[in-house]
């Protein structure tokens, strides 16, 4: 589901009751401002405010996300807040930050959820710290290409190698990395790029998260 139809849906729920955004905000404990530019700027609210929203209108999320809502108590320890939980997947955010296999992106200060997806539920195991982001460029093919959707955690480097998201000198990429004795080399999967090296102390180096799914672009 996109954002668009999300708001459409809510619209809808909102004239049926013959309630005003105001109301909405007031019941959800919500601004109206952000809820009104998240509705002008075609953006989905956080989870939890998602939540909200849904219980006022008294409308089951894996109903109105098309997800199945069978039971699965293997999921009970995810917080309700981050995911909304089916049988065999659960939803989790694409955020507006992309990350390129190629020349940089710019790294927002605030982030903006754009939709949310459907991913295996064997992700779980990161509990909170788990996101999707875009990819845009074509240095990390035939791994990644452009348009990609790749699902990584937060957790920074975890001690071997692989793709991660980073960000280098101001900007966020996605490359592989492979740690050495005086620092690291990243890699685009891409042999038409050379390789980058960064040493272990530089400030211009940070390690976001691993990649742990791709959704590849049709």
């Amino acid at each position: 589901m996109e954002a668009t139809d999300f708001w459409k849906e809510i619209k809808e729920n909102l004239s049926k009751k013959g309630k005003t955004q105001e109301w909405l905000c007031k019941e959800c404990d919500m601004d109206l401002q952000s809820l009104r530019n998240r509705i002008y700027k075609n953006r989905f609210p956080t989870i939890e405010e998602a939540l909200k929203i849904l219980a006022v209108f008294e409308l089951k999320p894996n109903q109105f996300f098309g997800i199945s809502d069978k039971k699965d108590e293997s999921l009970d320890d995810l917080s309700e807040d981050l995911k909304i939980c089916g049988n065999d997947v659960i939803l989790v955010p694409v955020m507006e930050q992309v990350f390129s296999a190629g020349r940089g992106q710019f790294v927002p200060e605030v982030e903006e959820v754009l939709e949310y997806i459907a991913v295996p539920k064997e992700l779980r195991k990161f509990g909170k710290n788990i996101a999707a982001c875009r990819v845009k460029g074509d240095s990390m093919e035939p791994t990644l290409f452009d348009g990609d959707t790749i699902i990584c955690d937060n957790k920074g480097y975890d001690g071997n190698d692989g793709v991660y998201t980073i960000i280098y000198k101001g900007n966020g990429f996605v490359k592989r990395l492979q740690r050495t004795k005086d620092g690291v080399k990243i890699i685009s999967d891409n042999k038409f790029y050379e390789p980058m090296f960064e040493s272990s102390e530089s400030e211009d180096f940070s390690v976001i998260g691993k990649v742990r799914y791709v959704l590849h672009k049709m």
